[in-house]
């Protein structure tokens, strides 16, 4: 444990390897997210089990992810990416995101990064604040959001009834267990990746 901590510490810096590793796997979760995810939320019951299903599939990659750029900065790089994606849509979104990538990129740089309890923590913040992005301005700004999705105003504007009430905390408490589920299901396929890694 103590070389791998040595090793950790000498190469703590992104490089342009990891910047390209990092690439690959965040197209993989926009890939998941746009086969698995779009197709859910295109109703209104799905519209709230988004993450929960996304993250079943992403935890696989984002253990990978945590394990290949074990990195200050890769956790706040996703975040980041996805607010900025956001923007587009409403901005409300994208700052409930970049304060979720703030929390759990604090976490991953306080926490030791080479367990397993780190990486489920912070996978878990991110997507959980994917979901309270999708949600939380909806509840609070609501005009204003629908506002800024002209598009779907009809579906979220029926999402919003639902938000108002225990379908709420069932949509919350769904995305934790998906994070759960998948992280440990990432774990087990990616045995020998964190064993070499001494991930435990």
């Amino acid at each position: 444990m103590k070389s791998n901590t040595a090793k950790f510490k000498k190469s703590d810096k992104m490089n342009v390897r990891d910047y390209i590793t990092a690439a690959i796997l965040y197209v993989l979760m926009f890939l998941v997210y746009a086969g698995v995810g779009a197709p859910i939320g295109m109703t209104v019951a799905g519209s709230l089990f988004v993450f929960a299903a996304c993250a079943v599939v992403w935890g696989t990659i984002f253990m990978l992810l945590f394990t290949k750029v074990n990195k200050k900065g890769i956790v706040l790089l996703f975040g980041l990416i996805w607010a900025a994606m956001q923007l587009m849509s409403f901005w409300g979104v994208a700052l409930v995101i970049a304060v979720g990538a703030v929390i759990a990129e604090l976490f991953w740089r306080t926490l030791d990064r080479h367990k397993f309890s780190t990486m489920l923590l912070c996978f878990t913040v991110q997507v959980v604040f994917l979901y309270l992005g999708m949600t939380i301005p909806l509840i609070f700004m609501k005009d204003m959001y629908l506002a800024a999705v002209s598009a779907y105003a009809d579906l979220y504007s029926t999402v919003f009834d639902m938000l108002i009430g225990p379908m709420f905390f069932v949509g919350l408490a769904a995305t934790v267990v998906g994070c759960v589920v998948g992280a440990f299901l990432g774990k087990l396929l990616l045995k020998k990746h964190f064993q070499k890694a001494g991930i435990v």
